[in-house]
């Protein structure tokens, strides 16, 4: 929504849960998060924001790269690979100053991979 600037708002209730992880523990898990970052339908959600949609995307791929880095070992070529092959990006925002971009990784391309 909220292409011509014009959105469908409702007054909901909604019970949220947190993870609240060490530093330490969150780097080895999930590396250098370089913005939010979320776990849906065993998908990883990289995000990337930035008033340049062309900036969000790389910042989206970065986050990405490190997530895939930290979490498998994988070498930065290979994920590469992976993001360009098997991941979809897609735009978040494009209405406010801040444009956003996510990615979904899933989980289930890298059971095999050993930690």
């Amino acid at each position: 929504g909220e292409v011509a600037l014009t959105a469908l708002e409702a007054s909901l209730r909604v019970t949220l849960r947190f993870d609240l992880v060490k530093r330490a523990d969150a780097l080895a898990e999930f590396g250098e998060v370089l913005g939010p970052l979320g776990r849906a339908d065993g998908d990883l959600v990289p995000t990337g924001m930035d008033p340049d949609l062309d900036e969000a995307v790389r910042a989206c791929v970065r986050q990405a790269l490190s997530l895939i880095q930290a979490r498998w070992g994988m070498a930065e070529h290979l994920a590469y690979a992976y993001l360009s092959a098997a991941t979809d990006f897609r735009i978040s925002q494009v209405v406010d100053l801040v444009t956003g971009v996510h990615a979904r990784i899933r989980e289930a391309d890298f059971e095999r991979i050993e930690r």
